[in-house]
């Protein structure tokens, strides 16, 4: 009794947070059969509490907790109009449950034909299936005491204790009473053992044991050690699942013309043989005349400590710093190591920045400001440490988790586009945020504020971020061997095409790691950001899916041709400088909705005969590695009764004179100018709303999304001309061709010449275009 009395008294709460059972909440065994809290969708729901309540107890921990976080409520239905007024509000507590470790139990909890299951099953009741049916059975099994995985063990001393084969998200919703689960959420309840243990106490000795991945308490200064026992735990215990990831092991070679800085004697080396280095990804910053590798000083950097002379940006300085605390010798960063002047050099290095970022051991990835501003808590940079937590039980507290990985959702780094290629590049990952540090590898995703390395949590590729760990961004954008499969393309493409770019003429080099990545993964060669090995024709009909709201819209979110020059170097350094091609999702900014730019690999053969052209006017094919790997086709072709006859009404010849074939012997190397050339089938029609009509009114096709809505879309008479045939191929198994065309409405920049640009892309009935009779005329075009 007295015991009772004493924890009374040390447990500020109010009689309705005493009243919940957190513990069995947060660290309990989730119960998915709990019927009278379920919401149908795999969610609990643990008591309600009016917000006005919540605010005024002041004396509870939990309360001032949940009160404060409520300030950051939005402005959202049904609740915009009462945040000034609490007492209208009701805050609920729901829980799930959440992906933790590789257990049987627990490795198909949180893939995404699961929650379909789910969500059906709460739409149609008696439905099943055998997902469903062998979750029962193995939950039934844990609460018999029976376990079928050893993972899920942690020797403590002489005897096994077991850890959660499961772990459960708490998740403070606000709404009107009573508050579903599509409320608007505004806390994240993680569990602590208490007292709460500090990052120091996982690195001094051993580790405490918990059931569970115990939040714990993060100081200013970052204790490197903690990040170097992620380093060393991967490096000695993961094997080749992190060292040689699946993505990477079918290439053995090691970077060209490789420099590094050896970060104890402060000067670039050479390193011609392979090494452990470290990378920094990192994003420039403003300065003015920054120091950096020019053919100049190149040989002098290699002088032992010259660089400790030097006025190095405060981030490469601290990376120094970290890379040696971390017991490695040396680090790669771009602006020291590849010469910044020097064409020959960049002809090298940017081609193969996917290995100049893979072969590191792991990658630095600095998102807590730009390279002034250094690494948040490491070599003396300062950072703002802001861990709100409450007791709730004698040895429970709860720590609000929400806003985890903000800071990294914010950076600058998420939005620029060299950046992209770097972290998908990577085997290894550090993420410093400005209050916060992230590990992810192949294994495992780490964090200072969350114990998480006894919870080694693989990210899988189908799987729901939100599901997995504690559901942030974070752990889902680093690691994950199925990133280079030529059918994550059009998702990467539409990723990259959200970031920005300082330099718009390095939209292509900024993307080569990728497309150099997925090349050695599948075999596909890649032209201008498209695939030449299949279905080059459709991919030029991309198009451009994007909605705003009116009072989100702006006029700079209008899609625009690039107008800079991209540099195309020649193995020899020589540079030519060529526009972006209309033709190629490259070619454009402001495309965020890039849809279908990759389109699913199914081999087969083009209507037409697209070339790429010179700038000595001369074509050549399309393939730069004609003997390349043959490709299979990943799903049944269907011709529907298409065959070679069918575009007999429209098509001629479409081979290219050989007068003008490109010959190396005779024309040397192939100078690209980005234009493609084919013979092609051209006609004028009227455009009007998005329609397209011939000379008597009637429409016979329609032009795919480009534009905003906001946006007036071409109204009048447009030139088009054909790209290719339409597949469709909505569903999976089978790829099916339809008697419709794909077509470019352009615009002439030499209507003489029949020099062409992409406005947008359509579709127009087959049969509708060979009854254009005279209107159409077969050409031979170049695409600028």
């Amino acid at each position: 009794m007295m015991a009772e009395t004493q924890l009374d008294s040390e447990l500020r709460l109010c009689d309705f947070c005493r009243s919940v059972d957190w513990t069995s909440i947060t660290t309990g065994r989730f119960d998915p059969q709990n019927k009278t809290r379920q919401n149908g969708n795999g969610q609990l729901k643990s008591g309600e509490h009016n917000l006005g309540l919540i605010r005024a107890a002041t004396a509870c921990e939990l309360c001032a907790l949940i009160g404060e976080a409520s300030r950051t409520l939005k402005k959202w239905w049904p609740i915009a109009h009462l945040l000034d007024q609490p007492e209208k509000i009701t805050c609920a507590f729901w829980s799930k449950r959440n992906r933790l470790g590789s257990s049987v139990q627990t490795k198909g909890l949180a893939q995404a034909e699961t929650q379909l299951d789910r969500l059906f099953a709460s739409l149609r009741p008696g439905y099943s299936s055998d997902k469903m049916v062998a979750q029962e059975f193995l939950d039934s099994l844990a609460d018999r005491g029976i376990f079928l995985d050893g993972e899920g063990e942690n020797s403590g001393g002489s005897e096994k204790r077991r850890v959660n084969s499961s772990f459960n998200r708490l998740l403070v919703l606000a709404g009107k009473s009573p508050v579903s689960w599509t409320s608007q959420t505004f806390m994240q309840l993680h569990p602590c053992i208490h007292p709460i243990p500090s990052v120091d106490d996982y690195v001094a000795g051993e580790a405490p044991f918990t059931a569970f991945p115990t939040g714990r308490i993060v100081h200013p200064k970052v204790n490197v050690q903690l990040l170097r026992k992620w380093y060393e735990t991967c490096a000695n215990a993961h094997g080749t699942k992190c060292s040689e990831p699946p993505w990477l092991t079918s290439d053995t070679s090691w970077p060209a013309k490789l420099r590094l800085i050896d970060v104890n004697r402060h000067c670039l080396v050479e390193t011609p043989e392979p090494c452990s280095y470290f990378a920094l990804s990192y994003v420039w910053g403003g300065e003015t005349n920054p120091f950096q590798t020019i053919l100049a000083n190149v040989e002098e950097m290699k002088t032992p400590d010259f660089l400790k002379n030097q006025l190095l940006p405060k981030t490469i300085v601290d990376a120094m710093e970290l890379t040696k605390e971390m017991g490695v010798d040396f680090l790669w960063v771009d602006r020291l190591c590849v010469i910044q002047d020097s064409d020959i050099d960049q002809a090298v290095q940017i081609p193969q920045m996917d290995l100049v970022y893979s072969r590191a051991e792991m990658t630095i990835v600095a998102t807590s400001g730009t390279a002034v501003d250094g690494l948040a808590g490491i070599n003396g940079t300062s950072r703002v440490i802001n861990q709100r937590t409450a007791r709730v039980a004698q040895d429970l507290s709860l720590m609000d988790v929400l806003r985890l990985d903000q800071s990294y959702q914010d950076s600058r780094w998420t939005t620029r586009g060299w950046t992209f290629q770097e972290g998908l590049c990577s085997r290894r990952t550090l993420i410093i945020t400005s209050n916060q540090i992230f590990w992810s590898c192949e294994s495992a995703k780490c964090c200072e504020s969350i114990a998480f390395e006894a919870f080694p949590t693989t990210v899988a590729a189908n799987d729901i971020i939100f599901d997995v760990l504690s559901g942030h961004r974070v752990f889902g954008e680093f690691g994950g061997g199925n990133n280079f499969a030529y059918g994550e393309l059009d998702s990467m493409i539409q990723s990259y095409c959200t970031r920005k770019l300082t330099v718009q003429a390095d939209a292509l080099d900024a993307f080569t790691g990728v497309l150099r990545r997925v090349e050695v993964n599948t075999g596909h060669d890649f032209y201008w950001g498209h695939s030449v090995s299949v279905r080059f024709d459709e991919s030029l009909a991309w198009c451009n899916i994007e909605w705003y709201q009116n009072s989100e819209w702006q006029e700079g979110d209008t899609p625009v041709r690039r107008r800079e020059l991209h540099r195309v170097r020649s193995a020899e350094g020589t540079v030519n400088k060529v526009q972006f091609p209309s033709w190629s999702w490259l070619g454009w900014s402001r495309v965020h909705g890039v849809t279908r730019p990759a389109p699913r690999q199914i081999v087969l053969e083009p209507e037409l005969d697209i070339m790429k052209l010179s700038l000595d006017g001369k074509a050549a094919p399309l393939h730069s590695r004609p003997e390349g790997k043959k490709l299979e086709s990943v799903s049944r072709l269907d011709m529907c009764g298409v065959d070679s006859s069918t575009s007999m009404g429209w098509k001629g010849d479409t081979a290219i004179d050989a007068s003008l074939l490109h010959r190396d012997a005779e024309d040397g190397e192939f100078r690209d100018s980005g234009r493609l050339l084919f013979w092609t089938s051209h006609a004028v029609l009227d455009t009007e709303d998005g329609k397209i009509y011939n000379d008597k009114k009637e429409q016979v096709g329609e032009l795919k999304l480009f534009w905003p809505n906001q946006v007036q879309k071409p109204t009048g008479k447009y030139s088009f001309i054909v790209v290719s045939r339409k597949f469709n191929d909505n569903t999976i198994k089978v790829l099916k061709a339809e008697k419709i065309l794909y077509v470019l409405a352009v615009e002439w920049d030499d209507p003489v010449k029949r020099v062409a640009s992409r406005i947008c892309s359509g579709e127009v009935e087959e049969a509708a275009w060979v009854g254009l009779g005279e209107a159409r005329e077969w050409i031979l075009v170049t695409l600028a």
